[in-house]
């Protein structure tokens, strides 16, 4: 190598690494970096400040952090507040809990617990039940969740949509500034409104309160767990106990999400059928015993243990063989799509197959 050649590979290797060289990835990298610390600045602003409540519809809904006992008694003296709407907490180990319904019924003041998880889309019940409470509750009313950030938000835009505001106005309640930071093409609690705005482009419907509240009641269901399932084989109404029965079940994924198979039985989404019961008189709402954590309901079969994907659009055919109790007596049989260890579909999304089955004796 001569010379010239050192001084050149040794000028395109300076070239390379010399901080001062301009480079446009650079640049975009730290324009990212700084975006990125001072929307953290914005947050950690936010939970520092002790002005953590927001007006959302002007003596009508606010939104706030939790507050302890003091400010929270001064709020509702200061504002009339007469319904508090807590989003987070709910059990035992949550002492606050009791101690903020305490608070509230010394004050005459309804107080109403809806927990839902910020990770992940809002439930078709929790949504239903915000929307019975923006319309039926006394006002002022106040949405808490913890930091009043993200839960407290998507409540908040609930409020300016039935409210007839436009969804770029309600959405704003999810911001940086109001202590909101995500990506929100990943964002849940985002994702729940870009549904609607598809819907109407989709439907050619205008935005208002009754466009959404028609969504929300008749079409909306988490884009994850938005399956649709239809009984190709009959299913009898009596079965002998312990006796096997086989479901032939055409799955359909209606939403934007891949669903993930595995030959796990811990992980992956497959078809899966449970049961309630025995009963003398099947229970009035069937679908919120099958919700219930650790409820009564129990799991008998599972159809769809293998590798795979089921990508949006796609459809399915599913051999279900299962079980009959061997106790007899009436059952609610629940035929539906499972994220094993996480949800089955019907817990956040539509009801799935309900069937009632009389067991009978095996002579």
């Amino acid at each position: 190598m001569t010379d010239h050649d050192t001084l050149s590979a040794s000028a395109r290797h300076r070239g390379r690494s010399d901080p001062r060289r301009f480079s446009p990835g650079r640049l975009l990298r730290g324009g990212a970096l700084l975006a990125a610390g001072l929307a953290f600045a914005v947050l950690m602003l936010w939970m520092a400040t002790d002005n953590r409540v927001l007006e959302v519809l002007p003596g009508e809904v606010m939104r706030s952090g939790r507050l302890d006992g003091g400010e929270l008694r001064q709020l509702i003296e200061s504002s009339g507040i007469r319904t508090v709407v807590s989003l987070t907490g709910s059990g035992p180990e949550d002492d606050w809990v009791g101690a903020e319904r305490e608070l509230c019924t010394s004050l005459g003041v309804r107080h109403v617990t809806l927990p839902f998880s910020v990770d992940e889309w809002p439930g078709r019940p929790r949504v239903e039940q915000v929307i019975r409470l923006l319309d039926d509750a006394s006002r002022p009313l106040l949405f808490h969740c913890l930091r009043g950030v993200d839960r407290s938000g998507w409540a908040s835009a609930v409020a300016l949509l039935l409210a007839d505001a436009p969804v770029e106005r309600a959405v704003r309640q999810m911001s940086p500034r109001t202590g909101h930071v995500c990506d929100p093409t990943a964002c849940p609690l985002h994702r729940f409104f870009a549904s609607y705005a598809a819907h109407l482009a989709a439907a050619g419907r205008p935005e208002g309160a009754a466009s959404f509240r028609r969504w929300a009641v008749e079409s909306y269901c988490p884009e994850p767990y938005n399956a649709e399932l239809e009984l190709l084989s009959e299913l009898p109404a009596a079965a002998v106990a312990g006796e096997t029965l086989r479901l032939v079940v055409r799955v359909t994924n209606r939403g934007a999400d891949t669903w993930r198979m595995t030959d796990s039985r811990t992980s992956g989404v497959r078809l899966g059928a449970r049961v309630i019961g025995p009963f003398a008189v099947p229970p009035a709402d069937p679908i919120a015993v099958f919700r219930t954590p650790g409820g009564p309901a129990a799991d008998i079969a599972r159809a769809g243990l293998e590798a795979g994907v089921m990508p949006p659009g796609s459809r399915r055919d599913f051999e279900l063989h299962l079980r009959a109790p061997r106790r007899a007596g009436r059952y609610l049989l629940q035929v539906d799509m499972v994220d094993e260890r996480v949800h089955w579909f019907s817990d956040l999304g539509w009801p799935g197959l309900l069937h009632e089955l009389e067991v009978v004796p095996d002579q």
